[in-house]
């Protein structure tokens, strides 16, 4: 491994060294010209000397989680693959990590943040939804309507022929008491005795024609009723039975 950055000074000026050797392919240390040259790995690189100050410096730059796909079986997951999905299905995320300067966001080495903060993550687990037909991951919607062949149309009693017809309502008309030749109308009271089994219950009264004189009090409720006027129209203006 490389050793530690050594400078006289912070900053990019630094040295590191590492201790390189030729080895044989059984694992046991042998001569360096056994080995190739050309093959031989540097054991000396320029670094950039961390001093604590450069904490404020640098940070760890993460971009945002990218969306979860499926991740790769494992060869004892094959067979639950294949499997029908239950619930959901494992997925993975991946972003970019980088080591940046605070003042332009330029990168440089992660060692120089490593000094001070781990690594973040650049993989994580997420779950996949069940494949769902017509939502995600399954198969198409069908089509949303039916068209099929019909014989002749029934033709409108009376005579109507091809018109269109559509019901009328007017609005509805302020409430009214009943008619003074009604036998009888209905008139809720809220009784608040102090029995607590009769509290707050609703009573139904039967009053006679005669007793409309008398005025309401602010606990009774007079029922009342409204009307409104329904018919049935032609498309050409006309009126039609209901």
């Amino acid at each position: 491994q490389w050793g530690r950055c050594t400078s006289e000074d912070c900053g990019p000026g630094g040295i590191q060294t590492r201790t390189v050797w030729c080895v044989h392919t059984e694992g046991w240390t042998t001569h360096h010209s056994n080995c190739q040259p050309a093959d031989k790995p540097e054991a000396q690189r320029r670094c950039f000397k961390v001093c604590e100050w450069h904490q404020g410096l640098f940070e760890w730059e993460t971009s945002e989680w990218s969306a979860c796909t499926l991740a790769p079986p494992h060869p004892n997951e094959l067979r639950l693959r294949a499997a029908e999905c239950v619930t959901a299905q494992h997925g993975i995320q991946r972003r970019s990590v980088h080591c940046v300067r605070r003042s332009n966001h330029s990168s440089v080495s992660e060692r120089v943040c490593s000094f001070f903060s781990p690594r973040p993550t650049e993989e994580q687990a997420c779950l996949i939804p069940c494949p769902l037909d017509c939502v995600y991951g399954g198969a198409g919607c069908p089509n949303l309507t039916q068209t099929r062949t019909c014989h002749g149309p029934v033709p409108c009693p009376g005579g109507g022929g091809e018109y269109r017809y559509s019901l009328k309502v007017s609005s509805w008309s302020e409430c009214r008491l009943p008619h003074q030749k009604d036998l009888w109308s209905g008139r809720t009271t809220l009784d608040f005795s102090s029995n607590f089994a009769e509290r707050n219950s609703v009573k139904r009264h039967t009053r006679s024609a005669h007793a409309y004189h008398h005025k309401p009090t602010a606990w009774e409720i007079e029922i009342g009723y409204r009307t409104r006027q329904v018919r049935c129209t032609r498309s050409d203006g006309k009126n039609a039975m209901l």
